[in-house]
């Protein structure tokens, strides 16, 4: 009796572990980020210790041969020399945007969508593992793209840099 209540319930809970489904993203999530921003890339500057801000503009636009994929030109008034663009990339199965999986999609109380990414990796001077989480935050009025960082042993999400823009 009791092997057999023990049995039912492992059986429940692999059930209920392998029946939850993925949080799936698509390009039309960033549907209403599309188009020309301005506003400013913030970074944590890990030779000082401090954050620097500079201004930056932004033009999204989704890859007309690939519906997944989303790109993004920079322009850096004050730094030409770092202009230019970059790839958003939504897996096919929609569960990964630029290969790190998506770990929550949520509308906050004001109307933005909230989409979170983590993966592993490295960041630092010194190369250090770690795990890499990115926020997007999408409305009509606003955009951004927050890149924490949270090394191994560690608790503390420290903020790697934040792009933060206003709809032109």
């Amino acid at each position: 009796m009791i092997r057999s209540i023990v049995v039912t319930i492992t059986f429940l809970i692999y059930g209920a572990a392998f029946s939850q489904t993925k949080i799936k993203v698509s390009a039309n999530d960033f549907k209403t980020a599309l188009g020309a921003w301005k506003g400013t890339l913030t970074y944590l500057d890990y030779s000082s210790g401090k954050p620097y801000t500079m201004p930056v503009d932004i033009s999204l636009g989704l890859n007309t041969a690939k519906v997944d994929e989303i790109i993004f030109a920079f322009v850096y008034p004050d730094e030409p020399k770092a202009n230019g663009n970059d790839t958003l990339i939504i897996s096919k199965n929609g569960i990964e945007i630029n290969g790190a999986a998506v770990t929550e999609k949520h509308e906050l109380p004001d109307g933005t969508l909230q989409i979170i990414t983590e993966t592993k990796g490295v960041d630092g001077n010194d190369h250090r593992k770690a795990v890499l989480r990115h926020t997007y935050s999408i409305s009509k009025t606003v955009f951004k793209n927050r890149k924490e960082v949270r090394f191994e042993g560690e608790e503390k999400w420290i903020l790697r840099n934040e792009y933060s823009f206003n709809r032109q």
